[in-house]
């Protein structure tokens, strides 16, 4: 019960800052409507709040071990380096950053974004250990792990890009070390940490079939290296090409049958895919959206949410592809957990594909497009 009160009193305290933020924004826009820069700009926070609301999320499914990891070849050099630009921002001036990359490295293989934010909590977290400034290190090279050959991180053989993340902060002694990987452990005062932290990092680590080890020592700083699979040039070819955003179709728009029980969720998406240019239905339930395509036959995609009450979103799509055998389907979820996955791994229907909330509407249309051409291509 302390790991779960531990847990829930940081979580609260991180969506409490985004709703505050999210709240507040949204009012001054409501009573400031008519002035654009300053809507443009509460606006804005509402999106970072969004975003930082989303990454919570992801770090509860990576330590989860139920996120969905979109892996792609990533280039180690370059994200150290752009990671180096924004942060040297964030964390302050007394903070110095460096990078140190080897030369000729293959692309590693992980999920880009999850990548991004595990180095980024590294980071933050030597900021804290540096209360009075310090060097931030990062380095990037190609190690082998030899069959037979044992490993500190247990890795199997094979090629990895090891990632170190260093600092020159206070350091951690054998207690503390000792439970880094704890979930829900954590060093800071209370409501201000989940203890997730790491559990993060490692979880992602271990998901995209890496290690991680730290070393550390009371004033003598921290290391902590993250080994992620290195890819072959023959490997990356084979990898499928980003959906490029659709942008306003010419001549007659998509029309796109939009179902969910969530008034909020169903409004702002069919807003944003109209925006974006797309000919928008909008349903509020499994059975009233069945009798609108039996109405009209004339839609290109039906994106619905997966769990509603009456009518579920797979039981949606397996009745309307009885009745339009090509409409090409999307499942919006907001929960990556057991019945999603056996959605996933429990059908061969390949005719729909399941996207995970938060969604913007060129995201979607990113998925929208991607699917109208697959389909187009037989």
């Amino acid at each position: 019960m302390q790991a779960l009160g531990q847990l829930a009193g940081g979580i609260a305290h991180d969506f409490n800052n985004v709703l505050q933020a999210i709240q507040g924004a949204a009012s001054l826009i409501e009573t400031r409507a008519d002035e654009t820069t300053a809507a443009s700009r509460f606006a804005r926070m509402i999106h970072e709040a969004a975003d930082r609301g989303s990454s919570i999320t992801r770090r509860l499914l990576s330590f989860a071990r139920r996120g969905n990891l979109l892996a792609e070849p990533v280039d180690a050099g370059a994200l150290l380096h752009d990671l180096r630009d924004v942060l040297s921002h964030t964390l302050g001036s007394a903070v110095v950053i460096q990078v140190e990359v080897a030369p000729g490295l293959p692309p590693l293989l992980a999920d880009k974004g999850q990548l991004e934010t595990a180095l980024v909590n590294l980071a933050t977290n030597a900021r804290d250990a540096m209360p009075e400034g310090g060097a931030l290190g990062f380095s990037a090279a190609l190690e082998t792990v030899d069959s037979g050959a044992g490993h500190s991180a247990e890795l199997r053989p094979g090629r990895y890009i090891r990632l170190s993340v260093s600092d020159t902060g206070i350091g951690m002694d054998r207690a503390v070390l000792g439970r880094v990987f704890e979930p829900f452990f954590t060093t800071k005062p209370i409501g201000q940490g989940t203890g997730l932290g790491l559990s993060m990092v490692k979880g992602f680590v271990e998901q995209s079939g890496g290690g991680m080890t730290i070393d550390s020592s009371p004033g003598k700083g921290t290391s902590i290296s993250l080994w992620l699979p290195a890819v072959d040039s023959a490997e990356t070819s084979l990898l499928p090409p980003k959906p490029v955003a659709a942008g306003r179709t010419a001549g007659a728009p998509r029309r796109v049958l939009l179902v969910d029980d969530e008034i909020m969720v169903r409004d702002t998406l069919a807003a944003s895919l109209g925006e974006i240019g797309y000919d928008v239905i909008a349903a509020a339930g499994g059975a009233e959206a069945l009798a609108m395509l039996q109405a009209t036959g004339n839609v290109d995609m039906l994106v619905t949410d997966l769990s509603m009450p009456g009518v579920g979103g797979l039981a949606v799509i397996q009745e309307a592809q009885r009745l339009r055998p090509d409409l090409p389907a999307i499942l919006l979820t907001g929960y990556i957990g057991h019945s999603a996955q056996q959605v996933i791994g429990g059908t061969s229907d390949r005719s729909f594909i399941l996207v995970r909330k938060p969604v913007t509407g060129p995201q979607l249309s990113d998925r929208i497009e991607a699917l109208l051409a697959a389909q187009a291509a037989g």
